[in-house]
């Protein structure tokens, strides 16, 4: 995950905001301090982890201010001309937005791409159907991600009296959704560890739906396609015999650990 998946996922966010490759081994250190601080529960390692990625974000602000016109063209620097109103948005704003997408970029991308390799090794007959017909690959990779989420959850609190499925909830409850769950509902899709690709794609909540739908899904999709193609024009994905895959912690999906070969 280390040696592939992550470094993927930092190369193709910095490239997609226009961040320096030298930020590349400061923002790898970042997310482990603060994946590792999320597990833990410490919330003054997580207002430590906050803060050094504000110093980050606010050194490449000052930088594009600096440079004036000759500023790069790129999506950080579009944000210093973004307005809210008639105002420009400020840089704390700007700071939530960016730490927001590198915490959902960096560790959704990265566990995605483990977790397509995985399923692709243990499937060498998908591997070749989609060499032999790429155009597969869209419904592929968003129905492997079905079976095996990226995103396993997240935490609200409603905001009213509300029923589901005959629960009642109280205004104010404290609840968790299980985005996994929601996919493998057999309601919906029967069974749920059956590799489909018909499926209706509305059916897939990979990347939520209505108002709440997912602003980077286009993105990922784009990035999850050009990875799993140069995996599969490499050579055959395997998994590494004698060494077994070993799963994330939750909150975290995918693997922490997935030894893989390309036999070409």
């Amino acid at each position: 995950m280390s040696a592939f998946a992550e470094d993927f996922a930092l190369q193709v966010q910095s490239a997609f905001l226009g961040w320096p490759t030298d930020l590349h081994e400061p923002l790898r250190r970042w997310t482990r301090k603060n994946h590792e601080a999320t597990l833990a529960r410490d919330r003054a390692a997580l207002e430590d982890v906050a803060y050094e990625f504000d110093g980050y974000i606010r050194a490449l602000l000052a930088d594009r201010r600096n440079t004036g016109i000759n500023a790069p063209d790129d999506i950080t620097s579009s944000l210093l001309r973004e307005r809210v109103g008639d105002r420009l948005i400020n840089d704390d704003e700007i700071v939530s937005i960016l730490r927001n997408w590198t915490v959902g970029e960096l560790s959704t991308i990265s566990a995605s791409v483990g977790i397509l390799a995985h399923y692709l090794a243990g499937h060498p007959d998908l591997q070749q159907q989609l060499r032999e017909n790429a155009s597969l690959l869209p419904a592929a990779i968003d129905e492997i991600l079905r079976i095996h989420a990226p995103l396993i959850a997240n935490r609200r609190v409603t905001t009213r009296p509300v029923e589901v499925s005959g629960q009642h909830l109280p205004a104010g409850a404290r609840i968790t959704l299980m985005w996994a769950s929601a996919n493998r509902d057999e309601a919906v899709f029967g069974d749920p560890d059956e590799f489909r690709l018909d499926r209706e794609p509305a059916d897939n909540l990979l990347y939520g739906a209505g108002i709440h739908v997912c602003p980077g899904a286009p993105l990922a999709r784009l990035e999850l396609r050009l990875i799993t193609e140069e995996l599969l024009k490499n050579g055959q994905i395997a998994l590494v015999p004698g060494k077994k895959p070993v799963k994330a912690v939750y909150p975290a999906s995918g693997f922490s650990t997935l030894p893989l070969s390309i036999q070409r």
